[in-house]
């Protein structure tokens, strides 16, 4: 007589287990994944906040200064070259001194036409050449 070998159910718990810990693997991953966006996307929205709050500040000392890039410079602690008014920051948007080359953020204001104070004013980086841009003019019109 011939003995029979009765299936065991854990074979079959065995593949149920492995394509639950795929299915965990997966969604593990899709989760990471989403996290790790998350954060690149906080951490872009933080600079850009942090761009217009300092674009303002600059903006606000180039009308205080009648729109004089010298004047807005000495109020701002900027430097004017090549008449283009430049401030420039490091990551974590701490004002840096031109002879270092640590600066990832510049903002610039350069003169717009022949208007009196028309200007633009830009923040740029090595990986966004265009954060921000805004049209600036030191007489406003309030009609």
């Amino acid at each position: 007589m011939e003995e029979r070998l009765r299936p065991t159910k854990t074979g079959i718990f065995f593949i149920e287990l492995m394509i639950a810990v795929g299915i965990f693997s997966f969604c593990a991953a899709v989760c990471i994944g989403l996290f790790v966006y998350a954060e690149r996307t906080s951490r872009d929205d933080a600079d850009l906040v942090r761009a217009v709050t300092e674009a303002r500040n600059l903006s606000e000392c180039y009308k205080a200064a009648g729109g004089d890039l010298e004047g807005a410079a000495a109020l701002a602690g900027g430097k004017v070259e090549n008449g283009c008014l430049t401030l420039r920051y490091a990551g974590d948007w701490s004002m840096v001194s031109y002879e270092e080359d640590e600066a990832v953020f510049t903002l610039t204001i350069s003169k717009e036409g022949d208007e009196m104070g028309a200007a633009r004013l830009n923040v740029e980086s090595p990986d966004n050449p265009s954060i921000l841009s805004w049209p600036l003019d030191v007489l406003e019109d309030v009609s």
